[in-house]
């Protein structure tokens, strides 16, 4: 609670004695009873709500400079040691850090996952050195010997932060602007978690998400989505301090920028103060005074000097993204008052974060204990919370989606609709959004609301039409640990999500894209929606699995791999119709999720191997049932999930494609780059090598050859 908040309110409110006799008063005193059993609770909420550090004290400024230079010394080192790197950064946000770490932050770095922990994203990743020192001098596990192997193989602080490779660090950033889009999931996140398990006695969720972002992150186009996202949802737990060093990496911003950052970010609906970023006085003054009940997203533009602290190289771009030298850092020292031993710490910087880490580990402790108490009030709530927080799933859910009754005939997106209307019932953690196309994608789950700016109590997110923000932000609100994103769009606009969806797959979050109207089929939208080579660029991510199921059994188990996977997942589902394929009604573990299996069984050693996915498949037991007809033994395998495929022992993959496989002809409305892995140079892809066409889906069918005749035609011949 903001002590410095508590004793201006009693100053203001309840030091002045007015002069009135006692009939009044003790009139007054009982007025004051009601009253106060009223305005009570709301007292509370705000003191809750502005649960500040207090300012800071004299005596630490001095500490608070120590160890700002002391983060200059360890980046300008680290750098130099690895001569690779970007020292600019961290010089000129030195103080900030030295603020945010040494003072503001309630977080406990022994104890990295608390879940109340206010959080730091740093999404200039470039400047990682300024956070791993930020780490390092605070207390989490990051010694000064991994410091000095910044930049090496194997090391905790590689080139730009790895939330999975590095404590402390809450997202994986680099490409500039997603740090921002992770911070405003993260944020929303934490507001939906507050709206469904605060109490006016128990506030669990209270923690800010400071973001660090530099001029390139503000000119990315991905972070105004975000930021115009968040201030249309008015995240008042969100603060982005923007280095405003007036410097990217090619040199002077104005020579590439001149817009009015301030103005922006007003007209998005956020709050904006300018602050001197190397002052600590500054820093403090404009935290305590725009923190306390904060009521909107904040940026504080932070005017810094990039490189400060370097003689010759401060408020170049010379400093922006090359070691300084030997010489310049010798200098740098001596005008700084330190000494040259290199990755020097001071003692009494030390001391003052051992002194610290008692504070914050108490702070933690004081949530556990009312977390308690909570839990003992609320025990049907604090199941819910241990449902979400473990991401629970439950045993017999194969059942239980198995027992679904869907129509034999409908599309993937609609199937999918229906199963996670029925999913969002069983597990509270699944939170659904899409990019202006709910309607159509079919994302929402009806039975609960939208979430808006004065409701967060909801299921469901509008992220309107920012696809490249919602994937970051639905990153972010994974990275609460709590919620389980379901997000969806058509699939031609995955490229506009592809770096958020690379980012996720390397952090290996669980998040599930629901990608539909995912071929030539979806008709007369034409090429620009008809997507063509998207399956192969998604396939190609690492991590990422990628799903195109088949009627209505091969969508629910394809949800079940989703579920049980932790990484993320692209469901790819029809706009059309397709017809179930009895075939395909097996257990997971024989069918789905084995990646690919056979559903229909050759007589006698195969003339063909028939292998199809998604809308296709039908098409494809078609064609096998026509190859019989004209005496050819046929084998037919549904490979709805490359991925679970190659997770197979080697003896299977043999069974499906092994010697005794006759020709292999893959059936996919897509491009056929990656197939030849599965039919071999010889085998016959039947796909699409073009942008696609507008016009009616049978007429696309017989233009592109996806029909019996034709394919009987070209793997006949």
């Amino acid at each position: 609670m903001s002590t410095t908040f508590l004793t201006q309110a009693r100053k203001e409110n309840f030091v002045k004695k007015p002069s009135i006799d006692p009939v009044q008063f003790c009139a007054l005193g009982a007025t004051l009873v009601n009253v106060i059993t009223v305005i009570s609770p709301i007292f509370k909420d705000i003191f809750m709500s502005t649960d500040l550090a207090p300012p800071v004290e004299e005596e630490c400024k001095s500490l608070l400079v120590k160890m700002a230079n002391t983060i200059r010394v360890l980046a300008m080192d680290a750098v130099q040691k690895a001569n690779s790197g970007h020292p600019g950064m961290p010089l000129g946000c030195a103080e900030l850090g030295a603020f945010l770490y040494g003072h503001l932050l309630r977080h406990n770095p022994h104890s990295p996952n608390w879940i109340n922990r206010d959080r730091v994203i740093l999404s200039a990743g470039h400047g990682s050195m300024w956070l791993y020192s930020c780490l390092h001098l605070s207390g989490f596990d990051l010694s000064l010997e991994e410091i000095k192997n910044f930049r090496q193989l194997h090391s905790k602080t590689p080139g730009h932060p790895e939330s999975h490779e590095t404590p402390g660090v809450e997202t994986t950033t680099g490409p500039l602007g997603q740090g921002l889009a992770n911070g405003v999931g993260t944020a929303l996140g934490l507001q939906l978690l507050a709206s469904r398990f605060n109490t006016p006695d128990f506030p669990l969720i209270t923690s800010k998400v400071y973001v660090v972002a530099g001029d390139g992150c503000i000119m990315e186009g991905i972070t105004s989505e975000a930021s115009s996202f968040a201030g249309h949802l008015g995240l008042n737990n969100l603060v982005v301090f923007y280095d405003a060093n007036d410097i990217s990496l090619d040199g002077p911003l104005n020579e590439s920028c001149s817009e009015d950052t301030k103005m922006r970010y007003l007209s998005y609906g956020w709050d904006v103060v300018e602050v001197n970023g190397h002052d600590i006085n500054q820093l403090d003054e404009v935290c305590q005074k725009a923190l306390c009940n904060q009521k909107k997203p904040l940026l504080i533009i932070t005017k810094t000097t990039i490189g400060k602290g370097a003689p010759s190289k401060a408020g170049s771009h010379k400093c922006h993204g090359a070691p300084l030298g030997d010489e310049e850092i010798k200098q740098a020292k001596k005008d700084l008052g330190v000494p040259e031993e290199e990755f020097y710490v001071p003692k009494a910087v030390r001391s003052y974060f051992q002194e610290k880490l008692e504070r914050d580990a108490q702070l933690e402790n004081d949530w556990i204990n009312m977390f308690e108490n909570w839990s003992r009030s609320f025990p049907e709530k604090r199941e819910e919370f241990d449902a979400m927080l473990h991401n629970e799933i439950p045993e017999a859910l194969e059942g239980s989606l198995s027992d679904l009754t869907l129509s034999q005939s409908i599309s993937g997106r609609k199937a999918s609709h229906m199963i996670l209307s029925h999913l969002a019932d069983l597990l509270p953690q699944l939170y659904c959004g899409s990019a202006d196309l709910s309607c159509s994608d079919l994302t929402s789950v009806q039975q609960y609301p939208v979430v808006s700016k004065e409701q967060k109590n909801g299921r469901n997110i509008k992220f309107g039409v920012r696809e490249f923000a919602m994937g970051a932000m639905a990153t972010g609100m994974r990275q609460t640990r709590m919620i389980l994103p379901v997000i969806g769009t058509f699939l031609t606009f995955s490229d506009y999500m592809r770096n958020a969806i690379r980012l996720a797959s390397l952090m290996k979050e669980q998040i599930i894209y629901q990608f539909t109207h995912d071929s030539i089929f979806l008709g007369e939208d034409g090429p620009t929606h008809q997507p063509v080579e998207h399956l192969a660029a998604l396939r190609a991510i690492p991590n990422l699995r990628v799903i195109r199921p088949s009627g209505t059994h091969e969508v629910k188990m394809a949800w079940l791999a989703a579920l049980s996977y932790q990484g993320p997942t692209a469901l790819v589902l029809s706009r059309q119709n397709i017809w179930d394929l009895p075939e395909t009604e097996r257990s997971f573990e024989d069918g789905l999720g084995r990646g690919a299996y056979i559903i229909h069984k050759e007589k006698r050693p195969a003339d063909f191997t028939l292998i199809g996915t998604g809308s296709e498949l039908p098409l494809t037991m078609d064609v096998a049932i026509a190859l019989e007809q004209v005496g050819k033994s046929v084998r037919v395998i549904s490979m709805p999930c490359w991925e679970l495929f190659e997770q197979q022992p080697e003896s299977y993959k043999r069974e499906l494609f092994g010697a005794d496989s006759g020709k292999k002809v893959s059936i996919e409305a897509g491009s056929e780059q990656g197939w030849h892995k599965y039919i071999g140079a010889d085998g016959i892809a039947i796909s699409v090598e073009g942008f696609g066409t507008s016009a009616p889906p049978c007429i696309i069918a017989r233009e592109y050859g996806f029909t019996v005749d034709a394919i009987l035609e070209r793997v006949l011949t």
